[in-house]
């Protein structure tokens, strides 16, 4: 459940008392869900442009009007 919160492996580490990496890596494992938000998160950057040549054209065009 901390890794699908996200928390830091060193915190897991701590809060866990293990003293090395092996525990951690024996005991977090990829939930169905946590593969799927990531897969979602790889196919949204590859696929989903961030802007357009137009939304870049409406903010140079508000930054010089503003001026």
């Amino acid at each position: 459940m901390l890794l699908v919160l996200g928390i830091n492996q060193r915190a897991v580490m701590g809060l866990m008392g293990w003293s090395n990496n092996a525990m951690t890596t024996r005991y977090q494992h990829l939930t169905p869900d946590l593969r799927h938000d990531i897969a979602r998160q790889v196919d949204e950057l590859l696929w989903t442009p961030r802007w357009t040549d137009e939304s870049k054209d409406e903010t140079k065009d508000e930054t010089t009007s503003s001026r």
